[in-house]
């Protein structure tokens, strides 16, 4: 008895045994292999006995008591063979899973306490004066999980403290002002080395008011024999425009009648002369309206705003954006208010826009800017990373309004992934 190919390929098996008599298809040396032994001598078959699974390039079978037939096309040859599966082989099998399991188990474990070892501690030194985060490296530090939550709550105070609404005047410094006399303009010769910034921090005014004061564009430098107007306090002059109405001045500023008169009792409230100059207390120059950018080139949310139970079960008040250690670049131009350590947040950078608006950049690997610079839309503050209470470099992004967290995503347009709307 003999067995033979089949040359019908309307079937995508590779191959039907069939008997037949006659000539056989099969080479000499294949017709006396153990393959063909098999079949003439069957073994006591189980109950899941000649199963086949055809995979496209081999076809395997099952014959029971942990054997397979497997066959194979090579060179447009058929080829087959036997494959007794053993215990031996099945322990290794398991032994090798458990292994990577076991060991992707303790990595992420280890990457979990190396960030909180290092988000709390208190002696971290590394570039710029901030600790950094190396993965696989060991911190030996024992930390109760209960104090580590009240540090992040401390945390959370001191970020929404930096991140909340312009800090307003004590009733000491009040009372105080009311006695000041009024308002003057003084004029001030720029030295080298002077920056905006400092001038304004030596005469104890915003630089908005130097800058509105002396005509000066918002990110304008000032160069050495420059002069300054400076006023004696917040507010700046305004040069009346033709056909312009002090109501609509005063309410484009947001400033009150009685607050104005108070510094420009010689003004004539009825007949504003062209070219007049007023002063505005504590206004600031109203500058070109500009929109929101995405601080990162990904636009892509790897964690949306919301509740969310990884790392840990709490309300996220920002965006994470996937930014693998890349340059991020300030979401509005606006003032550095802080540049620094921040606990879990790691190395952080709260920019001021105005006086709604705040933005918080953290998990930072490098800073490029300290506080009291200004930046302008899209200038590059530093460099995204994993520090602090973090499991992987990305850009964790916050705006606060009025010193209350809202959802980025509704201020930033373009971006991708997870976001939710609240």
């Amino acid at each position: 008895m003999h067995r033979q190919i089949p040359t019908n390929k309307s079937r995508s098996d590779f191959f039907v045994l069939e008997n037949k008599t006659g000539h056989t298809g099969l080479k000499k040396e294949e017709t006396t292999s153990p393959l063909i032994s098999s079949f003439e001598n069957p073994p006591k078959k189980s109950r899941f006995a000649n199963m086949r699974i055809n995979l496209g390039f081999i076809e395997l079978s099952y014959q029971g008591a942990g054997k397979f037939l497997y066959f194979y096309r090579h060179q447009k040859t058929l080829k087959s063979g036997v494959y007794q599966l053993t215990g031996r082989t099945v322990a290794i099998f398991l032994l090798a899973t458990v292994s990577v399991v076991s060991a992707t188990s303790f990595f992420v474990w280890k990457k979990r306490q190396n960030s909180m070892a290092l988000a709390f501690d208190e002696d971290k030194r590394g570039i710029g004066g901030v600790g950094r985060l190396e993965s696989g490296k060991v911190i030996a530090q024992t930390t109760d999980f209960v104090e580590e939550l009240a540090r992040f709550e401390d945390d959370e105070k001191m970020k929404d403290q930096l991140m909340g609404a312009i800090e307003e005047r004590t009733q000491n410094d009040l009372s105080q002002e009311k006695n000041q006399d009024k308002v003057k303009k003084l004029k001030y010769k720029v030295k080298r080395g002077d920056t905006l910034q400092s001038v304004a921090k030596k005469y104890n005014v915003r630089p908005e008011s130097i800058s509105g004061s002396s005509r000066l564009n918002e990110f304008q430098e000032i160069s050495p024999g420059q002069t300054l107007s400076i006023p004696t306090r917040d507010g700046f002059y305004y040069i009346v425009k033709k056909n312009e109405r002090l109501a609509n001045i005063l309410q484009a500023h947001k400033v009150t009648l009685d607050k104005f008169m108070a510094e420009n009792e010689h003004v004539n409230i009825d007949l504003l002369d062209s070219g007049e100059e007023i002063f505005l207390p504590g206004a600031k120059p109203i500058r070109r309206a500009e929109g929101w950018l995405i601080p990162v080139p990904s636009r892509i949310i790897t964690s949306g705003y919301g509740r969310r139970s990884y790392p840990r079960l709490a309300f996220h008040r920002g965006l994470d954006l996937k930014a693998f250690y890349v340059p991020f670049r300030a979401a509005k131009s606006g003032v550095v208010t802080y540049s620094g350590w921040l606990g879990g947040y790691g190395n952080a950078i709260i920019v001021k826009h105005d006086d709604t608006y705040k933005t918080l950049y953290a998990h930072l690997s490098r800073r490029h800017v300290s506080v009291g610079q200004r930046v302008r839309r899209g200038q590059v503050l530093g460099r995204t990373g994993d520090t602090g209470y973090s499991f992987g470099p990305h850009l964790h992004f916050e705006i606060s309004k009025n010193g209350e967290n809202v959802n980025p995503s509704k201020f930033l347009k373009g971006l991708r992934g997870r976001s939710k709307k609240r």
